[in-house]
């Protein structure tokens, strides 16, 4: 009579914990299935045997949970592969959740920062910015409002004699001339200065900083990209930190992707391709300088030049690319030369497997070459090109799924809406296609002109090689005939 009492008891108990571990696998689970159901980026031929594998399984459960017919035993390993399932829905739900917080990430870093230095000399006794009160401060004439805002708000923060120059390379040259005790330029002048000014570099240092934040204003030109071909535009800006920064546009792609015919064509402009900037007159400039006026104008200026719709954006950085490719656990790289970068890596003619220094230290070389940019144009398509068939044709973005999420927060820009990003997902796994590769590079001639940025002084342009330019635009058209012709 006891015994029977005492089974009962350790039933009841059992029951009742199986009850418990069911309502958290149901609930952990509906949370789990709404929220991929709502991304739509798991396809219907895995979304269909999931829901119905949840179905049974929470059925099966419910009867272990609620019948008292079973032995002790059973209800416990049945416990205990619930338990299971409960981790996995949890890993699942942290997966899911990371992705959001990306794309949260992402949506709000739609803006960029201008930032401004104030320079003094590295002798100089100023170590903060209240040291400069009351010492000359070198400014130059700008008809730039987010300058005059820059100074605005330097002024707020102390109060200077200010002298004005009629460029930043006048202002640079007053402070190495010691002339004037400190200058204040945008963080551009500063890059530009330490590599076209003798000495600039080394003996400058930064003393303060100020950034003052833009809004992004480019149109996203939306289209189905499951069906439709489009265009997306690569900036790869020559700074580490954040992304948001505003920056010369040293990597400059076109992406064309055909969804239906599955090619990508990857089409490089050379950063100092001689063009007009969007909206100006006068001085045409390099394309890299149209970055220092916001993603919009980069993304203008090439639709100007190519004649083509933008419709979406990604910008990244050095830091982006170290993180990335780490993240993927390096990619192998076909190198045309042998070569030693200005970084000091070495590189053999053939396949070289890189991590993330190497790989930026390749993208970035051009002077151990005799094309120099054009080289460095390939060499960036190589990389991108290694980037994206690590993650499409193997089992890297589910393996590392995570370390990707984690490398591009704060160190990748986008306007491509996240559920166009769910969409594409959904068809590569859905379909698992494979993925062909084309590039072209746009050519041109070196020379020497004045610059709508920098009209003081003639710097380094190439002129553009119209016929590369129409072998672009043809090849891109051609990208979009190929999906007209499958309709």
């Amino acid at each position: 009579m006891f015994k029977k009492k005492k089974t009962k008891s350790k039933l009841k108990k059992t029951t009742i914990v199986s009850r418990i571990i069911l309502v958290i696998y149901l609930i952990l689970s509906l949370i789990m299935l709404g929220t991929v159901i709502s991304m739509n980026v798991l396809p219907v031929k895995y979304l269909v045997p999931l829901l119905i594998g949840y179905v049974v399984i929470s059925g099966l459960f419910g009867l272990f949970a609620f019948k008292n017919n079973f032995r002790n035993w059973i209800k416990i390993v049945a416990d205990l592969i619930f338990v299971i399932l409960i981790a996995i829905s949890s890993f699942g739900l942290y997966y899911l959740n990371s992705t959001f917080e990306m794309f949260d990430d992402i949506k709000d870093k739609n803006y960029q920062l201008v930032d401004y230095y104030v320079l003094v000399l590295n002798d100089s006794e100023m170590q903060d910015i209240e040291d400069l009160k009351g010492h000359k401060l070198g400014v130059y004439e700008s008809a730039d409002k987010t300058y005059e805002k820059a100074l605005r708000n330097l002024d707020k923060k102390v109060k200077t004699q200010k002298e004005e120059y009629p460029s930043y390379l006048s202002e640079a040259e007053a402070l190495m001339n010691k002339e004037a005790d400190a200058i204040f330029t945008s963080a551009v002048n500063y890059s530009v200065l330490n590599e076209d000014v003798e000495g600039f570099e080394g003996n400058v240092r930064i003393l303060s900083k100020i950034s003052i934040k833009i809004e992004s204003n480019v149109v996203v030109k939306e289209v189905d990209v499951t069906k439709e071909p489009f265009n997306i535009y690569i900036s790869g800006n020559d700074i580490y930190g954040n992304i948001a920064s505003v920056s010369r546009s040293d990597v400059n792609i076109i992406a064309t992707v055909n969804p239906n015919t599955h090619k990508i064509l990857l089409t490089s402009i050379p950063r100092d391709f001689y063009v007009q900037l969007h909206g100006t007159s006068g001085y045409k400039d390099k394309l890299t300088h149209a970055g220092v006026y916001g993603i919009d104008m980069s993304v203008k200026t090439i639709e100007d030049l190519l004649d083509i719709d933008i419709n979406y954006y990604m910008r990244v950085n050095f830091t982006s690319l170290i993180k990335v490719v780490d993240a993927i656990g390096g990619v192998d790289v076909v190198s045309d030369y042998s070569f030693r970068a200005t970084t000091g890596d070495r590189f053999v003619k053939g396949t070289n497997h890189l991590n993330g220094k190497k790989a930026l230290a390749f993208s970035r070389e051009r002077k151990a070459f005799s094309d120099g940019d054009r080289q460095r144009g390939k060499n960036q398509q190589k990389v991108l090109t290694a980037i994206l068939n690590k993650m499409l044709s193997s089992t890297t973005l589910i393996t590392k799924y995570t370390d990707i999420l984690d490398s591009l927060g704060g160190s990748f820009q986008t306007n491509m809406p996240a559920s166009k990003i769910y969409n594409l997902v959904n068809m590569q796994l859905d379909k698992m296609p494979s993925w062909t590769f084309e590039s072209y590079n746009l050519d041109g001639k070196g020379s020497s002109s004045y610059t709508y940025t920098y009209p003081h002084q003639k710097l380094y342009v190439m002129e553009p090689d119209v016929n590369t330019v129409n072998e672009a635009k043809a090849k891109i058209d051609m990208i979009e005939k190929e999906q007209n012709a499958s309709e």
